[in-house]
């Protein structure tokens, strides 16, 4: 309007300064008009009624239109128009509006005609309003707009054999036909207790056609694969037809990586842009994490309609465009190995290639059947749980206190520091140590304290807490704090599937008993699983790559430290597991792999005179190829070891 109201400044100042006998102008009508649609004072229109004024606002409304509006003004000289004998005239506009579908632009005669009366013989103009000065094609005040969507076809996921982990597939979409029953009562019986459901929403939704008892009645959605379809089909009057769906092939041994889809709700639909009361969306995993990349974008038509819904005008008409299908780093078949080892524990896996980065397996235990979720049938696993949010718990993405297997952090930073010489041998008497009488009642215990004489391959091998805690303290809080960010602590990871950022402390680590409880990774360290597989990385060839789950991606790298230092704490770890003292030796193992490694059990209680504490066993081990870390709760690094040697069984297979 600004631009339109310029053009005229000098052509009002004009008529203002004239004889009164000046004929009207119609674009001051026109003006007048414009004004109006174009601010949404549609009651000041010209010809528009209170039912008219309703139509703009409901359709303006929902079309969330921006109006914007133009035309050529007349010279009347040049044309040599006698305004005086002028009755009508009209003007074409030029309408321009923003609507969240995206621009709509076209033009719509605008006619006027002047008006004569007795009190006003020279007249004044008025515009005759039309239906498509609402909207382009509606021809009647009772005509309506539909906007129509298409919903777009999803992205699938890959591991990196392009073998599926998520794809647009099949289900079975279980129904009852009445008529075909011998007793609703007794089918919808059988159907429940197959399915696990209540028998009565089985019976409701089977009885959903009163009138029509012939028609199949759709009652839940269960996949392909699922084995209790033939039992449904057992059951009298019960059909199944295939219809689309998602399917996830390694259920629950993917179950926290994948996650699912499922339908919308209110609250997400009110904060998402494109997506309709029947659409889906991701949940959990990278179904939710990948959902912008996954979803595609929605087609649209918008579209004004007669009273018996014939299309008058075709508005917008936008196709849907499918998704990306993501490929991962993950191989199914090690997802599926390390899941099944870690099942009926609690607990997480991480496999990746320290060459890369990619990650080659993320399990987490217990985990729920992405199928089951994504169907909305219940999961059987939920109820051997004291309670159903264990199902949830992504272990591989979230801190824990990392306990011994934080140790070779620690002899990094010592090193790099010149804090500790590797083959000094530190005097250690018996299984408790503290500095002196300020700490009070607090002491560090080692639990093998057969060794008195400890340098830093015997501290590793044994897992001496004592001498963790010693070389914690001659670093310092500053040093500490500050070196391990490098490897990863304090700050974000940046990965597909979001991960939780380490921790040296809440709050710094001036207290002393708290930095000494740091160097052997207990304290207020936390990491995640997957955090040590990036940093156990540094083992392969001296540079640090944090995880990535994207095929192609290429990880963020650190290098540290030395690779003098690297050596030294290498050759340390080579020990804990092939040395007969080290707390990872077995002398059968069940495979072949050439380890080393480092093992950790961190105790959870809230002060030492809790004897029954819980605690989270780890272990962190690698070979040439293969970064391997798993984590057990409530259980100790021994059964770790086991639980990773099952799984580097299956590794080269």
């Amino acid at each position: 309007m600004k631009g339109r109201f310029l053009v005229f400044a000098g052509a009002l100042t004009l008529a203002a300064g004239c004889s009164q006998e000046e004929p009207p102008d119609p674009e001051e009508a026109l003006e007048a008009y414009l004004s109006a649609w174009e601010e949404g004072r549609y009651g000041e229109m010209d010809g528009v009624n209170d039912e008219a004024q309703e139509q703009y606002e409901l359709i303006y409304g929902d079309l969330e239109a921006d109006v914007s509006l133009t035309y050529e003004p007349v010279d009347w000289e040049e044309e040599e128009i006698d305004l005086e004998e002028l009755e009508d005239t009209t003007y074409t506009v030029d309408v321009e509006m923003e609507t969240f579908a995206g621009p709509l632009d076209y033009t719509v005669e605008v006619p006027l005609e002047k008006t004569r009366t007795e009190e006003n013989e020279r007249g004044e103009w008025d515009v005759l309003w039309q239906p498509e000065h609402l909207l382009l094609g509606m021809q009647d005040i009772n005509d309506t707009f539909r906007v129509t969507y298409e919903e777009p076809e999803r992205g699938e996921i890959f591991d990196r054999s392009g073998d599926a982990l998520a794809v647009n597939g099949e289900i079975y979409e279980a129904a009852v036909v009445p008529d075909r029953t011998e007793s609703m009562e007794e089918t919808a019986a059988a159907f429940a207790g197959i399915m696990g459901l209540e028998e009565e929403s089985v019976l409701e939704s089977a009885q959903a056609y009163p009138d029509n008892p012939d028609w199949a009645a759709p009652v839940q959605r269960l996949a392909v694969s699922d084995p209790r379809a033939e039992e449904l089909l057992e059951i009298p009057g019960v059909q199944l037809d295939r219809t689309a769906g998602r399917e996830y092939p390694l259920g629950r041994a993917a179950g926290h990586l994948i996650g699912h889809i499922g339908a919308i709700t209110a609250e997400e639909l009110e904060d998402r842009n494109g997506y309709q009361s029947t659409s889906e969306i991701g949940k959990f995993g990278l179904e939710a994490a990948m959902e912008d990349t996954l979803r595609g974008t929605p087609g649209i038509q918008i579209t004004v309609e007669d009273g018996e819904g014939e299309v008058r005008e075709m508005l917008i008409s936008e196709a849907a465009e499918p998704g990306e299908d993501v490929t991962l780093t993950i191989d199914a078949g090690q997802q599926e190995r390390a899941s099944s080892v870690l099942d009926g524990e609690s607990g997480a896996a991480v496999l990746t290639d320290p060459a890369t980065g990619g990650v080659l397996a993320l399990a987490s235990t217990p985990s729920y059947d992405s199928n089951l979720r994504y169907l909305g049938l219940p999961d059987p696993t939920a109820a051997e749980l004291d309670t159903v949010d264990l199902l949830f718990e992504e272990r591989f993405r979230r801190a824990y206190s990392p306990g011994s297997i934080f140790k070779p952090v620690t002899a990094m930073i010592a090193l790099e520091n010149d804090v500790i010489d590797p083959g000094e041998e530190r005097t250690i008497e018996g299984s408790q140590w503290q500095p002196d009488d300020s700490w009070g009642g607090y002491q560090v215990t080692r639990v093998n304290d057969s060794v008195s004489q400890v340098d830093l391959e015997t501290a590793m091998t044994l897992s001496d807490n004592i001498y963790f805690a010693q070389t914690a303290l001659e670093i310092g809080a500053e040093t500490f704090l500050a070196d391990a960010e490098a490897f990863g602590f304090g700050t974000e990871w940046d990965l597909a599937l979001p991960a939780a950022s380490g921790q040296l402390a809440n709050d710094g680590l001036e207290e002393e008993i708290l930095l000494a409880d740091t160097g052997y990774g207990q304290g207020q360290v936390l990491a995640s699983p997957l955090q040590m597989a990036g940093i156990y990385s540094i083992f392969h060839d001296g540079t640090l790559r944090q995880p990535v789950l994207l095929d192609g991606e290429t990880a963020e790298t650190a290098e540290p430290v030395s690779t003098e230092t690297l050596d030294i704490v290498r050759e340390t770890l080579t020990s804990v597991v092939q040395d007969p003292d080290g707390t990872a030796y077995r002398p059968e193992r069940g495979h072949s792999q050439q380890l080393i490694g480092k093992t950790g059990t961190a105790e959870l209680k809230a002060d030492q005179t809790v004897e029954d504490g819980s605690e989270t066993g780890w272990f962190a081990s690698l070979n040439d190829q293969y970064v391997l870390v798993v984590m057990l709760q409530d259980a100790d690094s021994g059964q770790a070891v086991e639980a990773a040697d099952r799984i580097w069984a299956g590794i080269g297979e």
